[in-house]
């Protein structure tokens, strides 16, 4: 009986680690960021390095219930061997989850070019128009050899412009390898981009806030049909115990 007992419990502990599934559902964060020459840079709301802290809105699947919590955002930059852009990179550990620690990290593998138009692109604010876009490239001025993950867009600010944003997409895998994710970035000014690259040349940085207008989407990449190695050996598992079942019954008067 003991024995049959074990393996049915077994057969029973790995069906459920087959049964669990990878994280999945989206959230937002919010905080500051800091953009120089070489690299991205996070700050919570609270003035806290490398932390962002998570939204009460948006929150789906997995992260229902973090909400106002935080979470670890590690600095990206674009150094030779990191996290250059346009082009895929040794998994990085970007977001992790304190108020949750038995999530897998969120790695980060690649970072896209922006989509602006570099024609567009100058620190002359008289050149500003709504609707205009920019993404800087080794041939803009300023120049961004390698090219920018930035999409500028200057848009109207009551009749007058103008107001602008930046936006830039981060993607990569969870380190458990379960899931893939993506994340849409914004940043939001109150003036036109041209005077945001402006600053940028004047000072070698700029930062800003990035509130409620981050997004990570989790999702599923494995199918939950289980590996043939993993069904052989719940099926021999399962032998076993009806193995155990059929004896038991053999030996009853």
């Amino acid at each position: 009986m003991r024995k049959l007992g074990a393996v049915v419990l077994f057969a029973g502990s790995l069906s459920v680690a087959l049964a669990a599934g990878p994280i999945s559902g989206t959230f937002t964060i919010d905080g500051s960021v800091t953009v120089t020459g070489t690299g991205i840079t996070w700050t919570s709301n609270t003035n806290v390095a490398d932390q962002a802290t998570i939204s009460s809105l948006g929150l789906s699947g997995s992260f229902v219930g973090l909400d106002n919590d935080t979470v670890g955002i590690n600095n990206l930059t674009g150094l030779p061997g990191d996290q250059p852009v346009g082009v895929s990179f040794t998994n990085f550990d970007f977001i992790d989850f304190p108020a949750a620690l038995a999530y897998p990290s969120l790695d980060a593998d690649f970072i896209s070019l922006g989509s602006g138009n570099p024609s567009n692109c100058s620190t002359n604010a008289a050149m500003a128009a709504a609707g205009q876009t920019c993404t800087l490239t080794s041939t803009t001025s300023p120049a961004q050899p390698g090219g920018s993950p930035f999409t500028f867009l200057n848009t109207l600010n009551g009749m007058s412009c103008c107001n602008s944003s930046a936006t830039w997409d981060i993607s990569g895998v969870t380190s458990d390898g379960l899931s893939a994710w993506s994340g849409i970035f914004t940043s939001e000014f109150t003036t036109s981009y041209q005077t945001v690259l402006n600053d940028f040349v004047q000072d070698g940085f700029v930062s800003d806030g990035f509130s409620g207008a981050m997004t990570v989407s989790i999702t599923p990449i494995i199918s939950s049909v289980p590996e043939p190695a993993a069904l052989t050996l719940v099926g021999s598992g399962l032998i076993l115990a009806s193995l155990g079942l059929r004896r038991r019954k053999k030996q009853r008067p």
